[in-house]
């Protein structure tokens, strides 16, 4: 098991990309994202993904993007970096670029738009890997990018030096087939999102990496470290409020980013704007989410004692 694999565990949120009304991005927005996450217990960051807007982020914000929360971590946690374009030399770019700007590791999705056969796959992710300064993992999310991965594949990945894949497709038996394929393999298994945590980790996934944790983080580690204690009804009595608040803040909007954007910009994290075309919540929309997720939140936690 390379070093980077074994920092690959339990809660590592796909951060938001916190945006200027000018929709650059705000670095001291960043960094106070990133310390929440990093100070509520969360065991690594990704930066510039889906939940980050990568797609409508202009391309000369992503180094500060990067910087920014690879300067705020410290080193405390790993940093990975989100890269994925249907051209092959951009990929190639921002590898080098994220390197060069902190990331510890890349999150690279199989380019979209074109149909992609396995061998091409492969042959995609062996030049990513043989470019890139940092190590790579798979981003399986065939619902944005129309290609999915299987696992027959997903072993030839390994063994082009892939170290890692996260898993959104959304499919319990593709994740357990990931699994299976990797059981007894250095290979890190994530799970894309929380709302089945208890059940992957049982099954042998190594971790999450989604959302939620943005605007709850106590909610989901509460569902590991339970879980990594043995304490299996507390898992499961965590993974049912996790579930609960999940309902809760995606009732505001079907784009969870405007949602968890506008609960932070009430508790001062960052302001309410996700990027051209999608639409940013209005003070209304904004003020219902978040009273309909405030007892979730950590600054309404009850006091210890």
């Amino acid at each position: 098991m390379t070093s980077f694999q074994q920092r690959l565990h339990g809660v590592m949120p796909a951060l938001l990309t916190p945006l200027t009304s000018a929709f650059d991005v705000d670095a001291p927005a960043m960094r106070r994202l990133v310390r929440r996450v990093v100070d509520a217990g969360c065991h690594g960051v990704v930066v510039m993904g889906t939940t980050g807007e990568f797609a409508s982020i202009d391309d000369d914000q992503r180094a500060l993007a990067t910087r920014t929360a690879a300067d705020e971590a410290n080193g405390a946690v790993p940093v990975i970096t989100a890269c994925g374009q249907p051209n092959v030399r951009r990929v190639h770019e921002q590898a080098a670029q994220a390197a060069d700007q902190g990331a510890d590791g890349l999150l690279v999705n199989p380019p979209f738009y074109f149909p992609m056969s396995n061998d091409e796959v492969v042959r995609y992710f062996a030049g990513v890997v043989d470019a890139s300064p940092v190590p790579v993992l798979l981003y399986n999310i065939p619902g944005m990018t129309k290609v999915s991965v299987n696992a027959a594949t997903l072993v030839r990945l390994r063994d082009v030096g892939v170290q890692g894949t996260k898993d959104s497709s959304g499919d319990a038996q593709n994740l357990l087939a990931y699994l299976h394929a990797m059981r007894g393999d250095a290979f890190r298994v994530i799970v894309g999102g929380d709302g089945q945590l208890v059940h992957a980790l049982l099954s042998g996934a190594c971790g999450t990496t989604g959302p939620a944790p943005n605007v709850a983080p106590q909610l989901v580690t509460a569902i590991y470290e339970a879980w990594r204690a043995g304490d299996l009804a507390g898992a499961a009595e965590a993974q049912n409020r996790q579930n609960d608040f999940l309902r809760a803040l995606t009732g505001g909007s079907p784009f969870v980013q405007a949602t968890a954007k506008g609960v932070l910009s009430w508790v001062g994290v960052m302001e309410p704007w996700v990027a051209p075309p999608k639409t940013t919540l209005d003070d209304a929309a904004i003020e219902r989410v978040y009273a309909a997720v405030r007892e979730y939140l950590p600054e309404h936690a009850p006091a210890a004692g």
